[in-house]
């Protein structure tokens, strides 16, 4: 785990419940009064923490005026990208949908409940495109 995202979020509850939904798996094994954080996998592999803000902002002082989300994204790397998307979308606004970049990748992009982005793209290609390497 050489980059490991922590995504603030207002209600962990809420949060780890729209993640559930979309099919991903929560352990919160590390989670105590205090320090609400937990851990998000998705096709048995780690993606991010999620953390409660107040919690966060007690860890990390300097966050304190840091408002939650940013701009960016996040990447998902899904075996099935056609039965991940139909799945995602019954539950999570599409914000971007399936396209193809300059590498023939195929991809689409969710937001979460607190305005993070996801994009979401297929592990096959992803591994045979010259981003693969990063893979």
């Amino acid at each position: 785990m050489p980059f490991a995202p922590c995504i603030s979020v207002q209600d962990t509850a809420a949060s780890l419940a729209f993640y559930k939904k979309l099919g991903f798996d929560v352990d919160s094994r590390a989670a105590r009064p205090g320090d609400d954080i937990h851990m998000l996998l998705y096709e048995g592999d780690f993606c991010a923490m999620i953390y409660r803000n107040e919690d966060l902002k007690h860890w990390l002082p300097v966050l304190k005026d840091t408002p939650i989300g940013f701009a960016g994204m996040f990447y998902l790397t899904v075996d099935d990208l056609d039965a991940a998307h139909e799945h995602i979308a019954r539950h999570a606004e599409i914000v971007k949908e399936l396209t193809a970049d300059h590498t023939g990748q195929r991809m689409f992009y969710f937001r979460d409940l607190d305005g993070y982005v996801i994009g979401v793209n297929e592990r096959a290609a992803l591994e045979r495109s010259e981003m693969g390497r990063y893979a």
